[in-house]
């Protein structure tokens, strides 16, 4: 029924603005709601109007190039963010324990600012480095031929980084007062053996549940990162191309790997721990 519900809710959405009127609410009319759900059953008939030009395109083939524009990006951030938290995590549980103190603590501080300060003051700093150095090793910006993807999804992976850090910490030393840790020390066994060979498998149910709400932040994210950096992504169609039908299909097109994404992580989480996860 889940899929069903994400559907309906996100058709729902896109048809918002056919209530919407200079005079405030308005009812569109049954027909006209039913000739919205008619030309999504035919997305490749679908066109887009530039609103700042008037010009008309095809809506496809060329929103996969924005689809995979936005997906790099997305994808980029989260397994940069996942990498550097989890070897963050290794390192401080095998350093001392009031380093991993210091750095709970600075991360818990960090993630109560509000996340689009992050992204902001990342691209003025990139700004920064950009003009006084002169620096052209990566794309700044999708202004040119070619869109930026590798210095949005590092701006992009800076919330997610803080988060997930802080989650694997709070996570991992939670274990430690838990018997089977006890025990694991007793008998002599390294600290990296009993973190990744026992730890981390007790404490991946509440990561992929934590790591579900982050992913979300992400999303809300990516959008006003594409934005700052000029991207042609998924934004602009959600946004600035936001016709009913064309919302509809690119926001189906934007949510369903999403969607997969999560259903395959229940799977993981089921073959690893033999645990039901439901995301």
């Amino acid at each position: 029924m889940k899929p069903l519900f994400l559907i309906f809710g996100i058709f729902f959405i896109s048809i918002s603005s056919l209530f919407v009127a200079p005079q405030g609410f308005l009812w569109p009319g049954i027909a006209a709601i039913i000739e919205v759900g008619k030309r999504t059953v035919n997305p490749e008939e679908l066109i887009y109007i530039n609103p700042t030009s008037g010009v008309e395109r095809d809506l496809f083939p060329i929103i996969f190039e924005a689809f995979a524009n936005t997906m790099g990006v997305l994808t980029l951030a989260l397994a940069v963010s996942v990498a550097i938290a989890s070897a963050g995590t290794f390192l401080l549980w095998l350093a001392p324990e009031k380093w991993t103190t210091g750095v709970r603590s600075v991360t818990s501080l960090l993630s109560t600012i509000p996340d689009v300060m992050y992204v902001l003051s990342a691209q003025l700093v990139m700004v920064w480095i950009y003009t006084t150095f002169d620096w052209r090793a990566i794309e700044f910006t999708g202004a040119g031929t070619e869109d930026a993807i590798l210095l949005p999804a590092l701006v992009l992976a800076i919330l997610p980084t803080i988060y997930f850090l802080h989650s694997m910490l709070d996570f991992v030393y939670e274990e430690k007062g838990q018997d089977y840790h006890e025990l694991a020390v007793s008998k002599g066994m390294p600290k990296a053996h009993i973190l990744i060979l026992h730890i981390s498998r007790n404490v991946l149910v509440k990561f992929v549940y934590q790591g579900k709400f982050i992913i979300g932040l992400t999303v809300s994210n990516l959008f006003i990162v594409e934005y700052l950096f000029n991207n042609f992504g998924m934004t602009a169609f959600l946004v600035e191309y936001a016709q009913p039908p064309v919302f509809f299909v690119t926001a189906m097109l934007f949510f369903i790997p999403i969607y997969l994404t999560l259903k395959l992580l229940e799977v993981f989480v089921f073959i690893t721990t033999k645990q039901e996860v439901d995301l």
